[in-house]
Formats: structure tokens, sequence, C-alpha cells
């Protein structure tokens, strides 16, 4: 895990406890990801001061429901958390918008129709990514630590076999079969391989 995740799950820790400065330290680093997200699910900008702070009490209460053992970190928990906050909330202003418009215009009800499909779709999506993102971490855990740490650095750090070798004082060839054994466990876990 890297040090931003190890520093980010100590404020989770510490504000779960009842940390204040914990907490306020999460929500000023997370400040950014919760304004892009107000920005992409409300469509006035008026509202966008209304939105942070519906984000700042999603995140709040993120912290109480969130779980170490689940294997998902917490910025990705709570980036889902907020995607599936604001996706309800659209729908929510979607329904009562349909609901005013239908009565002056009745054609209007079928394209509204679709909108909320298409929507469902979406969070559908983000849901199933969620899912997988929480199996691979569930098999990323049960790697042999060779096999885990070659991967995690050439994938989550972007790092070269060539780079990783040098770093781990080991041939390319041995790296490398690392890499491939724990791919290979890994689509195994997601039943691609036998």
């Amino acid at each position: 895990m890297s040090e931003k995740y190890k520093l980010v799950d100590t404020w989770v820790r510490d504000a779960k406890a009842g940390d204040q400065k914990a907490s306020e330290l999460l929500l000023h680093t997370f400040q950014p990801l919760m304004l892009s997200m107000v920005q992409k699910y409300v469509y006035n900008p008026a509202d966008y001061e209304d939105g942070l702070q519906e984000a700042g009490v999603v995140l709040l209460e993120t912290l109480k429901a969130y779980q170490f053992e689940l294997g998902v970190v917490f910025p990705f928990y709570l980036k889902n958390r907020l995607f599936h906050y604001f996706v309800e909330q659209a729908k929510k202003n979607a329904r009562e918008k349909e609901r005013r418009c239908t009565m002056e215009n009745p054609n209007l009800s079928a394209q509204q129709d679709r909108r909320a499909v298409e929507n469902s779709m979406a969070a559908k999506e983000e849901e199933a990514k969620a899912a997988r993102c929480q199996k691979l971490n569930r098999a990323m855990r049960e790697l042999p630590p060779e096999q885990k740490a070659v991967l995690e650095l050439r994938y989550y750090r972007g790092m070269s076999v060539k780079a990783i070798a040098a770093m781990k004082n080991a041939p390319v060839s041995t790296i490398e079969k690392r890499r491939k054994a724990g791919i290979r466990r890994l689509r195994k876990a997601f039943g691609i391989e036998p």
C-alpha cells in the first residue's frame, strides 16, 4: 500500500475513533474529489455549494460505514458512495421534473423514461466495477508476497520489469516469472483461466 493510502488510513481510523481533526483533514483532502463529483452530477452551478456540503455529509457517513476488512481503499469507497448518492439525487430530481413536465406535456414522458434507463445502466456498471475492484483486492491479498510486490510495483506504481529487478536486486527473468505467475493466479481467481 502506498504512503498516501497509509496516511489516509490513519486519518480514517482516527476519525472513526472520534478525532475531529482527522475528520477535518479528510474533508479537506477529499474536497477536490467531492467538487468534481458535484460538478459532474449537479447541473446548476448555483447549487454547487449546497452539493459540496451534501458531499461532506456523505463523506462523514461513509466514514461510519467504512470497514477496513473489505479490502477497498477508502478513496475508492468514498468515490463509489458519492457516485451513488449524486446519481440517486439526479434521478430524484429528474422524477420530480418529469412529474411537473408530464402534467404540462404528456409527450415528454417517453424521453425521460429512456434517460432514466440510461442512468440506471450507468449506476449498474459502476456497481459492477466496484465489485470487480473488491474481488481484485481480495485476490491480491491472497497472492504470495513476492508476486504481490511485483504486481503492485508494475501495475499500481507503473514501474518497468527492469526497474523492479534493479530495485529488488534480482534477475529480470525472476521478476518476469513472478509477474506472470501472479497474473495467472489473478486470472484464475476471476475465472478466466482454469
